[in-house]
């Protein structure tokens, strides 16, 4: 474990860049967990579909995080207005048909929704006493972010995807991941096998490590690659799609050595101070700093459209400068037979055509071809780039990745919105 004084030192690089903003860590926020605690809510359970919509708005004072800070001399994006009324438009549940409205409000328990056409805001709603102004924990959003860090490193020269991920990490040697390469670890290929702990779709032994249901019950698991080292293959590498976190998480420490600075730092001088964003976004770690690479992001549902819009402009922010490169976005978006063959062999084929690259889906529905992150509990952003719509919105339905919420969100709310953006009434 690190000392304070070494986290202090940890923190000093973070200070060089736009007028000595920085990334600073914060450790657990005791006086919440103690209220959360008197209402049944406690650093072991906070994360609990049943609690999550009263614990995302509020997740990364559960846990240590960086906190990525605007720099003073950057303006936020301000959107002209262009209103339109999504909420009338209908959809259909397994008891007929309902208003948007509803639909989102009732059924999915979402938070906010925020919706882009062309450049302009055509809606935005913020329920159940959140604000918007008020972060929300991505969950699985988060892995989309890691994975557009890796590709500005890319553009960089810095990092090959086709190499083996143990070039990068030779402590992975002898463990199920030395014979995959960086690209199929991104793509969700790697063949690595996880066992989940009972009731989650994950293995508790890296969460533990990530300090994200407080001090880690592991003694020999005190970060993400203690944890790595102890799997092995399961699977074929590079053709099967199997969702695992792992995989995020080891290409967040590639991107790191690489680039020799932590993801937060990098997140806060390549993206987060050139999108306009409104407030700092909090980057939820263990008690060393080590960011959750999967699934730790919190940030306004504003700002997470703002990361849309960019991607739906080829990667370019509004003042004309480079963000994203252009060349992933194509990429991620044309696909490749890897990618497609693999998406055939997992769950998710039977929602919708499409494949899973660089931690992003790609998927064909209702006619409308779209970029999603996706997040467990209705944390979604999805970019059309034909009729440049961006939807942005953050929800706390209560079970973990149910086949309704993904029905009702994909099947019927976004192909809803698209279709009437499409016909150029916004």
């Amino acid at each position: 474990m690190k000392t304070i004084a070494s986290l202090l030192l940890l923190a000093l690089p973070f200070a060089l860049t736009h007028q000595a903003q920085a990334v600073e860590f914060k450790p657990v926020d005791d006086a919440f967990v103690q209220q959360s605690t008197a209402f049944g809510v406690t650093q072991d359970n906070w994360d609990h579909g049943a609690h999550a919509a009263a614990t995302f708005p509020n997740a990364y004072r559960f846990t240590p995080h960086m906190e990525v800070s605007l720099p003073v001399d950057v303006k936020a994006r301000q959107w002209p207005e262009n209103s339109q009324p999504l909420l009338q438009l209908i959809g259909a549940d397994l008891d007929g048909e309902h208003s948007l409205e509803v639909l989102l409000r009732d059924r999915v328990k979402n938070h906010s929704m925020v919706v882009l056409s062309k450049g302009s805001l055509v809606h935005q709603h913020f329920w159940n006493g959140y604000g918007a102004e008020q972060t929300h924990l991505q969950m699985s959003v988060t892995k989309s972010f890691t994975s557009l860090l890796a590709s500005i490193a890319v553009a960089q020269g810095k990092l090959d995807m086709d190499r083996g991920i143990i070039h990068y990490l030779p402590g992975l040697k002898g463990t199920g991941f030395e014979d995959a390469t960086v690209q199929e670890v991104a793509d969700m290929r790697s063949g690595i096998g996880v066992t989940f702990s009972e009731g989650k779709l994950w293995d508790d032994r890296m969460t533990e490590a990530q300090d994200w249901n407080g001090d880690s019950k592991y003694p020999d698991m005190r970060g993400v690659m203690d944890y790595a080292k102890t799997l092995s293959n399961k699977k074929p590498i590079g053709k099967v799609y199997d969702y695992l976190d792992v995989n995020t998480e080891l290409l967040g420490k590639v991107v790191e050595k690489v680039q020799g600075r932590p993801l937060a730092e990098l997140l806060e001088s390549q993206i987060w101070c050139k999108i306009g964003a409104e407030q700092p976004a909090k980057w939820m770690s263990n008690r060393n700093g080590e960011v959750v690479a999967s699934g730790g992001l919190n940030m306004t549902t504003r700002d997470l459209a703002k990361v849309g819009e960019v991607i739906a402009n080829k990667g370019v922010n509004q003042k004309g400068e480079r963000v994203i490169p252009v060349e992933f976005i194509d990429a991620l978006f044309q696909g490749d037979d890897k990618v497609r063959f693999a998406w055939q062999q997992g769950k998710e084929a039977a929602l919708a055509s499409g494949w899973y690259k660089d931690q992003f889906r790609v998927l064909d529905i209702r006619g409308h071809k779209f970029i999603a992150m996706v997040g467990i509990h209705g944390q979604i952003l999805v970019i059309e780039p034909k009729s440049q719509t961006v939807i942005a919105m953050n929800s706390g339905f209560g079970e973990m990745e149910p086949p309704r919420m993904a029905i009702l969100i994909f099947q019927q709310v976004i192909p809803a919105i698209l279709d009437k953006l499409a016909k150029g009434t916004a």
